[in-house]
């Protein structure tokens, strides 16, 4: 358990651990609502109605940071954006009340199997001017119509299978942003209109921290899924002041009773759920012509490109995803160097972000000519910084946070750096990468070592070799590291198999960091593990030359104790799967190879057959062919009774063709009378139910 985690019953009598203890929630004086207020109000790439304004202030909780984010000054703000196809969006990121959201626009990302009703489609929204805003209208028959949508979106989503995160969390909080677009909620029967932040990613995680927050011990499944809907239905209707009065409210009361008790279960669950945060859409560059529903096609464009339910993502793209939020969720924590999160982006570095990356180091060797850091060398810095243990426990957090996971293992955590490192080579390397994929999640390059206080040495590679012999551990890590990269990705050395024994490829069984914890050990190894990295090519397809790297355009030289290629005919002989097993552990490799050869001949030995046995076998099958004969004359005697009508041939033919298999049958008779065993020879052999004593 982590220093700073602790551990509290819940209201069932089961322990909950918490990994980080949140802190107080936060409170805003009035003054610094106006802040934020004007700032948006000011700021040119901001279009929302003043009313839309309100309703984003009234729900944003990190009120100072957000005024400094939404300030424009010299034409610079701390606005992000992204693309939707071809719209720019700017959002502002930061701290939402949870029940400011609403899900007015049903559920996205399970529209197809969430059983609730489908909400009108929205529009766009112009200003006075007849420029669009940044914001939605959305229109229904009645402000209870409007209500009972946005209860039956949560309470199905509740319900979905996979959909509720409460558990998680309740440990770990909301990590990964909410996204909203500002909705205006208008009736037909001429009720006043509603503005509100309707969610357009992220409406499980805000229902599944609704169900925490409201939880009810002795609740049944049902009844806690409808008083969660009702609670979104309540804080739809109501106001957006009477929201924030009651936020306020919640806020002090808890903070007090966090200082008075200590943490409680009540108190966490209102610390680690009522603060979610969000990316909310508050600007959009559209041209002049632009139509209504530009808006619109536009969020639909995003959620497209994310959810499950429009676009199927595969599990690596899932990985990648969650892979990049990691990383920019530490880097917003402090824990990583934007140089980094430049590197993970496979961006291209200055000489001083290189620098910074290995302080005190000459990073000459890991560069290219053209100054870019080499592959390899990349994913080695990738390992080494997302290993270290600080920032190893908050992104194992995040993930856990992110996905849903109850817990993720180190070998699965492999996988999501197994993502990130590909993407300098994946394009290159298409008949291999996905089976790399599945060897980074079997645990990749991540064995025991990789965890200890190691640093890389860019040094060449026949220098990491001499380092390692000389038992320089960092050197030996770095080589490692390097290399193993460099095999997975080119199908050498994959994923854990029975198969890969059964069919002789490997002489053991073991995942990808076991084979390579012990590999640069051995001297072997060493020298093989510096040819790899010196014949790795980001821009071809290597390998094997068999199974998935067929199409191998370039392949590994299987080398001696002394760095020697081994001779094969005229070429040398190419590094397998079984070579590798062999140098990280030459004792375990002959000892498997030893058990199975006697295995085997011992199977051989068992298949054996007696004569005996082979005798009784030929007269078993003399019987049943002799069955089938007469089976087959049966079926030509019931035939002949239709002769000759309406049969104008007879079934055995003409007389000779009779008096031919006649005199077959005989001359099998005379054949069967050679063969009649003595008077006084054993009994037949009887199946075994029938055998007895004599």
């Amino acid at each position: 358990m982590s220093p700073t985690s602790v551990q509290l019953t819940d209201e069932n009598g089961d322990t909950v651990q918490i990994d980080r203890v949140p802190g107080p929630l936060p409170v805003a004086e009035s003054k610094e609502l106006g802040q934020l207020r004007r700032a948006m109000r000011n700021n040119p790439r901001i279009n929302l109605s003043d009313e839309a304004i309100e309703t984003a202030v009234g729900g944003f909780l990190d009120i100072p940071r957000l005024t400094i984010l939404a300030a424009h000054k010299n034409n610079v703000d701390g606005l992000n954006s992204f693309y939707a196809g071809a719209t720019q969006l700017l959002v502002l990121e930061g701290l939402f009340d949870a029940e400011g959201f609403s899900t007015a626009l049903g559920n996205p990302r399970l529209s197809g199997q969430v059983n609730a009703p489908t909400a009108p489609a929205p529009t766009g929204v112009r200003d006075t001017d007849g420029k669009l805003l940044a914001q939605l209208k959305i229109e229904f028959d009645s402000a209870a119509h409007a209500r009972r949508l946005v209860e039956d979106v949560a309470r199905e989503t509740l319900r979905q299978e996979g959909a509720d995160y409460s558990d998680s969390i309740l440990s770990n909080g909301v990590m990964t942003p909410v996204e909203a677009v500002l909705t205006e909620v208008h009736y037909a029967d001429n009720t006043t209109s509603t503005l509100t932040a309707a969610l357009i990613d992220g409406t499980s995680r805000d229902v599944s921290a609704a169900a925490a927050r409201h939880h009810l011990p002795d609740a049944s499944a049902n009844e806690q899924s409808r008083v969660v809907a009702s609670t979104f239905g309540e804080n739809f209707a109501a106001s957006r002041a009477a929201r924030r009065r009651k936020y306020n409210r919640d806020a002090e009361r808890y903070n007090a009773a966090l200082i008075r008790d200590g943490l409680t279960m009540a108190t966490l669950r209102q610390l680690q759920t009522r603060a979610i945060p969000v990316r909310l859409i508050v600007g959009v560059v559209l041209g002049d012509d632009a139509a209504d529903d530009e808006l619109a096609a536009a969020v639909a464009t995003a959620q497209s490109s994310r959810h499950i339910s429009i676009n199927l993502w595969s599990d690596a793209a899932q990985d990648a995803m969650t892979a990049r939020r990691m990383v920019n969720h530490l880097l917003h924590q402090q824990m990583v160097s934007a140089a980094f999160a430049a590197l993970v982006a496979d961006e291209d570095l200055t000489a001083e972000q290189v620098r910074s990356l290995l302080p005190n180091c000459d990073t000459g060797p890991m560069c290219n000519l053209d100054g870019r850091i080499h592959p390899l060398w990349r994913a080695v810095l990738i390992v080494h910084t997302l290993t270290r243990h600080k920032v190893f426990d908050e992104a194992k957090r995040f993930i856990r946070s992110d996905r849903g996971f109850g817990q993720v293992r180190d070998d699965r955590f492999a996988g999501f750096l197994g993502v990130l490192i590909d993407m300098p080579w994946r394009a290159a390397k298409p008949h291999t990468t996905d089976v790399a994929r599945r060897a980074w999640r079997n645990g990749g390059a991540l064995y025991p070592g990789v965890f200890s206080g190691w640093d890389p040495v860019p040094v060449t590679a026949e220098r990491l070799r001499e380092l390692a012999h000389d038992g320089d551990a960092n050197a030996q890590h770095t080589l490692a590291v390097l290399s193993g990269t460099a095999l997975m990705a080119d199908a050498v050395l994959t994923r854990d198999t029975g198969s890969k024994v059964d069919d002789g490829r490997v002489p053991y069984r073991a995942t990808p960091p076991v084979v390579l914890a012990p590999w640069t050990t051995t001297v072997q190894g060493r020298w093989q593990a510096k040819t790899v990295v010196e014949t790795f090519d980001p821009t071809r397809a290597g390998g094997t030359g068999e199974g998935k790297s067929a199409q191998a355009e370039y392949t590994y030289a299987h080398v001696t104790e002394s760095g020697e290629l081994i001779p094969d005919g005229a070429a040398h002989e190419v590094l397998l799967e079984r070579h590798v097993f062999a140098q990280a552990n030459p004792e375990r490799a002959a000892a498997e190879q030893k058990q199975r050869r006697q295995e085997q001949v011992k199977r051989e030995r068992e298949k054996e057959v007696s004569r005996a046995d082979r005798n009784e076998l030929s007269r078993i099958n003399l019987l049943h062919t002799i069955g089938e004969a007469r089976a087959v004359v049966d079926r030509l005697k019931a035939e002949a009774t239709d002769y000759p009508v309406p049969l104008t041939e007879h079934p055995m033919g003409s007389p000779a063709d009779w008096k031919q298999i006649r005199q077959s049958l005989r001359d099998l008779e005379d054949e069967l009378s050679d063969v009649r065993p003595p008077a006084d020879s054993q009994p037949a052999r009887q199946r075994d139910a029938d055998r007895r004593e004599v």
